[in-house]
């Protein structure tokens, strides 16, 4: 196995035991057991525990830079052109794709918003570094919207930084529960919460 497969195997089997055990009742043993590989393989690629979950982290972070990048080509149509029901699905489905990237699956979501926050002030870092780009493309997508008359006059930094923390503790309500994290159900409910209450009166029923 090629060493960058080698890698990625092991982030993956972490990324399972973490999300199974916890970040502190995961060690570097559990990892080695899940991957079957030895300890010596595992320092080849990874000081120690956090740096596989620090890898971990960093990978969700190249892929939310990643969308932004890929986002900044979209055309929005004029509200002429527009009903609420378009504008609620269009922006439905922007928000399960942040999602889609920022948590891949469920795993990560679960490490992501049970166990990563309060770690230590690198995690911290690049949660407030995840946190920051989620917000500037929701805060470029509210500045478009005004621009083509679909959003009212308001603050964009602000009123996205709402919303993703809206959306943060729909995640973390849904993932204390049982049963599997509905992301299309978050995203629909997000947006219906958040868009209904920013439309001008210049777009039609």
């Amino acid at each position: 196995m090629k060493g960058s497969q080698r890698q990625q195997q092991i982030l993956q089997c972490a990324k399972r035991v973490f999300a199974e055990r916890g970040f502190h009742a995961a060690s570097i043993s559990h990892i080695c057991e899940a991957a079957g590989i030895g300890r010596g393989t595992l320092y080849q690629y990874f000081d120690n525990k956090k740096a596989v979950f620090t890898a971990l982290l960093r990978e969700v972070l190249a892929r939310v830079h990643a969308l932004m990048e890929e986002q900044q080509t979209v055309s929005y149509p004029p509200p002429e052109r527009l009903r609420r029901a378009d504008i609620l699905r269009f922006s439905a489905g922007r928000l399960r794709r942040l999602l889609d990237t920022v948590f891949d699956d469920e795993r990560t979501l679960r490490i992501l918003l049970r166990e990563a926050v309060g770690l230590d002030v690198d995690i911290e870092n690049i949660l407030s570094e995840i946190d920051d780009t989620f917000i500037r493309i929701v805060e470029r997508d509210l500045i478009e919207w005004q621009r083509v008359g679909v959003v009212r006059p308001l603050d964009a930094r602000i009123t996205a930084t709402v919303m993703v923390g809206g959306v943060e503790k729909l995640a973390l309500a849904a993932l204390r529960s049982e049963g599997p994290v509905d992301l299309d159900a978050l995203a629909d409910g997000a947006v219906r919460l958040h868009t209904l209450g920013l439309l001008s009166d210049n777009v039609p029923d």
